[in-house]
Formats: C-alpha cells, structure tokens, sequence
C-alpha cells in the first residue's frame, strides 16, 4: 500500500522538491501552499504522514499541527528554519512526532519519514502480543500493538514520541536516565532535541498518565540529573 503524505509549505521549490523527491520514493504525495488551500486538500481524504511548514502565509503551522493531532494519530513533522528553537520545542508539545530543519537533505527526510510511519504501523492483532506486554499499576502497554490501556480499559491516546518515551521509561523503570539517554533510547540515532523539547515531550506524557494517588507521579524529575519511572 502506498502511504499518502500531505505537505504544507509557502515555498513553491520545497514544494516541487518534496513532491518528485516523496513520489520516486513510492509516497502518494499532495502539496499545498496555504492553510486554506491544505483545508481543501483534506476534504480529499487524510493523510498517512504531514510534513508542516511553521511560517504560513494566512496563519501558523503549529495550530495545523494542533488540529491534525486532535483528529487523529497520523505522524507529523515539522518543517522548520535553522535556528527555531522555539517553534520544535512547541511543535513537539503540541504532538509533532519529529522535525527537520530547513534546508534539509534528501536523504535525512526520507529517512524521518519512514520513522515516524513504521511506529505507527501497529501489528497484526493475530500476533500474540503477550511477550512484549508491561504492566504497571493497572495500566497495560503493548509494544507490538503500540497501544496503551488505562486501569478501566480505555485507551490512551499517545503520539509516535509519547509511545516511544513511555516504552524507554519502562524497559530501563527504577533507572534514572538523563536527557541524552532518552534521546538515544527513544530514536536509537543521533538526533538534535534541545532539552526543553525533551522536558516538554515528559510533560506531556505526564498529563496522559496521572499520578498515583499513592505513590505519586510515575516519572519524577531528578533535579539536575533527569528523570526516572517509578511504578
């Protein structure tokens, strides 16, 4: 199946870029040039993946973001310029799953791309997800499935990034880690997230995971050194 990736951006280069770049790639690809236009695109069906330009011509890509997360679970990445600290860290607490910086290599992209989509590719229910199920106070986490249920069934609505932080918390749970070693646990590569970024991804999680009444917050904060899950 081809995955259909939707891309919002000002630049009529990137967008000629993207558009015979993402389809030699084997990607079903849309482009839009403006919020209004992309809202257009969308009554077309939704996306697989999106690709965010922040600075818009008729408003700002971190509200798009905001409302592609409140819709549903497809992956987002942010287009952003060298140098916008502000807008990834935002962005990614808003529940963009990534970010590239502008200009951006080719390579890099794609291989972002297919990151963000095979997490969120969840496997066949036929396969016995037992082996790789953690439990914790009534919670229950799936990795195969990538799903997380709350103690009264329900479950949780997590981005790629959120799911991927709350597996590292517990495959390494009781082990304070610091910022870098969540990076690296959660992307398995070299990737630029400043520290805010990463604080603002834990925030997040923690408001979708709330404290028990006994024991607290699950992930506590160790001042100076990072963070560390307790169940």
């Amino acid at each position: 199946m081809r995955h259909r990736i939707a891309a919002l951006d000002d630049d009529a280069a990137i967008r000629r870029l993207l558009e015979n770049m993402l389809t030699a790639q084997g990607f079903d690809v849309r482009c839009a040039a403006s919020i209004a236009e992309f809202e257009q695109m969308q009554r077309d069906g939704p996306a697989d993946l999106y690709l965010i330009d922040v600075g818009l011509p008729d408003g700002s890509g971190l509200a798009v973001v905001r409302e592609l997360r409140q819709q549903g679970a497809a992956g987002v990445i942010l287009l952003t310029g060298r140098g916008a600290e502000t807008d990834q860290v935002v962005g990614l607490e808003l529940g963009a799953d990534d970010y590239v910086v502008k200009p951006f290599r080719g390579r890099e992209l794609i291989a972002r791309i297919n990151a963000v989509l095979s997490r969120r590719v969840k496997a066949p229910k036929a396969q016995s997800p037992d082996a790789t199920n953690h439990d914790f106070d009534g919670y229950r986490v799936c990795l195969q499935a990538r799903s997380v249920h709350a103690p009264d069934g329900t479950e949780l609505a997590l981005t790629g990034a959120e799911f991927d932080l709350l597996s590292a918390f517990l495959r390494r749970r009781g082990e304070v880690m610091t910022r870098d070693q969540l990076v690296h646990l959660i992307k398995g590569r070299e990737w630029e997230l400043h520290d805010r970024a990463v604080d603002g991804l834990v925030s997040r999680l923690r408001r979708k995971l709330p404290p028990s009444r006994d024991r607290g917050p699950y992930i506590r904060t160790i001042h100076g050194v990072g963070y560390v899950f307790k169940d």
